[in-house]
């Protein structure tokens, strides 16, 4: 149950008890000023009560013995919502119609004080004396506003003057106003309505216990008993509502002062109303009921910024009992014990822990490590204006596959930390060309399990983009060095782990992009970004097919032995996305050369491991089906192209030999 839920159910129960602590004893009396306090003084207590917290002395912690047993492995996934979601209806419903009241609420004060702005008015020495023109009007008071109908001020009823002076005198609209903006925010419970008879009627008990002889104002009550009931907002002198009342409480005997001692009756009600809610927490630390009572636990895990965090984990601690949240960030635990720990984890934040204590509700709010690896960015350089080409896998259930945990008390981690994984990625990541030269670019999902010894394998592309970004991460992830596994209970685990990659295409300052190379030995011109590199000392990195290139005495010129024809893509990077990945090493410029085979071989390597959403892609050789093991001995000396063919229904890789 979420905070806000909890405080207008425990303020609207104690309305009711107050209430019916004044409808039992207190009513009947002639204390108007006291009952007049207790009914304002319980609205405010009902109102600030939950939310008292009182200290507690710490508790004694004291040894229980346990009986471990081994269980075998349940885990529970979160299903996805498929219906609307009612809580949120409910709280929309519930405001709108508090709205709607607020306006109700506005239009009945600009009412009346269009009323007084449009009538004759006399400034008194305390009140405001306001003569309305149309005789219709009844005669009531507001604030310090009298509003005496035409009538009854040429008939110069005197007692009924003297009746409303005392509602303005002691302030009784104040009393009146507050209950309206309660009843804006607690409108749901039936006992505002009586609270609002009940101070009304004790109002027209106060001014009518200043009339000096009773027996005849009782008798002008009931000959002035004819008009137009006032605005429900304003004291009226006459409501035939409260005529009867008024009447039997003018003959009623004034009430002994033993009766007093009724009103000590409620303290009692009072302290245990503040044990009840503001102890509530420190009692169940002190009295833990021993039993095996187990229950079940849903809630919400949202990050520092109040947004949902789906696919967080939930673990019952010292239990092989979890769950996952859904896109919403909610979870839901069942046959959860009444005295358990629940650890909420997630990949990039600060694991929390919390008490269950009995409560159905626990949410819990992660913070990101200081550390934390958000996601890989992959910077490259866009020949043509950017646009973006995502293609989404089918949607799967993050239930484990082949005995891999996703739920865990200790993710799996990257030898060095996640500052060790960002290194290794920026180092070894390329900008595929030809998304390059497509313009494509978009954030890949890559996942895969890292198995109990630390070993990765079952790589998939839960979201892809397409034009060799979905290749790129998976080939990066396929050579990462083993990870330290993921533990449950102290043992070693498999674990499901989601890695995003992101690759940014930069904006276009130069169509030129590369290296130019002619038939002669001539040393070659490299284009950045259109400025020619010509300092000797400030020599670019270059790669061929992944492999670093240097001059040497034999070979002063690191590219001399390349054939142009044989290239099939030059990448120039400089600046930001050259250091990013290289370091300072990139200052000056990085060159990345790779050959028609080594394309060829890389792409073979790539394609032979991919799986689209835990399914291998249709392997064909000159559009005959092969398998995935002949697949991967291919010789790319003999392949004329690899190509990835997305239009057919399945995913489908195409190899073509040369002639």
């Amino acid at each position: 149950m979420n905070a806000a839920l909890e405080y207008l159910l425990k303020a609207n129960l104690f309305l009711v008890l107050f209430y019916a602590c004044y409808w039992i004893w207190l009513r009947k009396h002639t204390f108007f000023r006291l009952n007049r306090a207790y009914l304002i003084v319980s609205v405010l207590l009902s109102l600030t009560l939950p939310l008292v917290e009182l200290p507690a002395d710490a508790a004694e912690t004291l040894p229980v013995p346990v009986v471990a047993f081994s269980l075998p492995v349940v885990i529970q996934t979160a299903e996805q919502p498929t219906g609307p979601d009612w809580e949120t209806i409910a709280y929309w419903v519930y405001g709108l119609v508090a709205g709607a009241l607020f306006l109700r609420l506005l239009v009945q004060i600009t009412g009346v004080g269009r009323l007084i702005k449009r009538s004759e008015r006399h400034d008194l020495d305390d009140y405001t004396l306001v003569l309305p023109a149309d005789e219709r009007v009844p005669t009531f008071s507001f604030f310090r506003y009298l509003v005496l109908c035409r009538r009854d001020a040429q008939t110069a009823n005197t007692p009924i003057v003297a009746h409303e002076l005392v509602h303005i005198r002691q302030g009784h609209s104040f009393d009146v106003l507050l209950l309206e903006v309660v009843q804006l925010f607690f409108w749901i419970n039936p006992v505002l309505i009586l609270y609002k008879q009940a101070i009304q009627q004790v109002h027209e008990f106060l001014a009518d216990a200043q009339a000096e002889d009773k027996h005849e104002y009782a008798t002008f009550l009931i000959s002035y008993a004819f008009g137009v009931q006032p605005n429900t907002l304003t004291n009226g002198f006459f409501k035939p509502s409260l005529l009867k009342e008024r009447i039997k409480m003018l003959q009623r005997r004034a009430t002994s002062h033993w009766a007093l001692g009724k009103y000590m009756l409620v303290l009692p009600l009072l302290l245990g109303l503040l044990a009840m809610t503001a102890a509530r927490e420190q009692l169940t630390e002190l009295v833990t009921p021993v039993s095996d009572e187990k229950g079940t636990v849903s809630g919400k895990v949202i990050d520092s910024d109040g947004q949902p965090l789906p696919g967080a984990t939930l673990i019952v601690r010292n239990t092989t009992s979890g769950a996952q949240t859904d896109i919403q960030g909610r979870y839901e635990l069942k046959n959860v014990p009444s005295d358990a720990k629940i650890v909420a984890s997630f990949v990039g934040y600060v694991s929390q822990e919390k008490d269950v204590a009995g409560k159905k509700t626990l949410d819990f709010k992660l913070v990101p490590k200081v550390d934390s690896l958000a996601r890989i960015v992959v910077v490259g350089y866009a020949s043509q204006p950017k646009s973006t080409n995502t293609t989404t896998a089918p949607p799967t259930t993050n239930t484990a596959r082949d005995g891999a945990f996703t739920n865990i008390e200790q993710m799996p981690e990257f030898p060095g930390g996640n500052k060790a994984l960002g290194q290794y990625l920026a180092e070894n990541l390329r900008y595929p060309s030809d998304a390059q030269r497509n313009n494509t670019d978009g954030t890949v999902f890559v996942q895969f399990t890292i198995g109990k010894n630390g070993s990765i394998y079952g790589i998939r592309v839960k979201k892809g983009v397409g034009d060799g970004c979905d290749e790129e991460a998976v080939r990066i992830v396929g050579k990462m060095p083993s990870w330290k596994p993921g533990l449950q209970n102290g043992r070693p685990v498999a674990v499901q782990y989601i890695l995003p990659i992101q690759f940014i295409l930069e904006g276009k300052e130069d169509k030129r992009s590369g290296q130019v190379i002619d038939s002669k030995p001539n040393a070659p011109n490299v284009i950045l970004r259109g400025s020619v590199v010509s300092d000797p000392d400030k020599k670019p990195l270059i790669f061929v097919d992944g492999e670093p290139r240097t001059a040497s005495a034999l070979k002063p010129e690191p590219l001399s032995d390349v054939n142009p024809n044989d290239i099939h893509s030059i990448n120039v990077l400089k600046g930001e996305s050259a250091t990013t990945l290289y370091g300072d090493e990139g200052k000056n410029g990085v060159i990345q050369v790779k050959t028609r085979q080594g394309a060829i071989g890389e792409q073979i390597q790539q394609a032979g491991r991919i799986d689209y959403d835990g399914k291998p892609p249709v392997y064909m050789l000159d559009d005959k089906t092969i398998t995935r093991e002949e697949f991967q001995k291919l010789n790319p000396k003999n392949l004329k192209s690899v190509e990835v063919d997305h239009t057919k229904p399945a995913y489908t890789i195409k190899a073509t030999t040369k002639n």
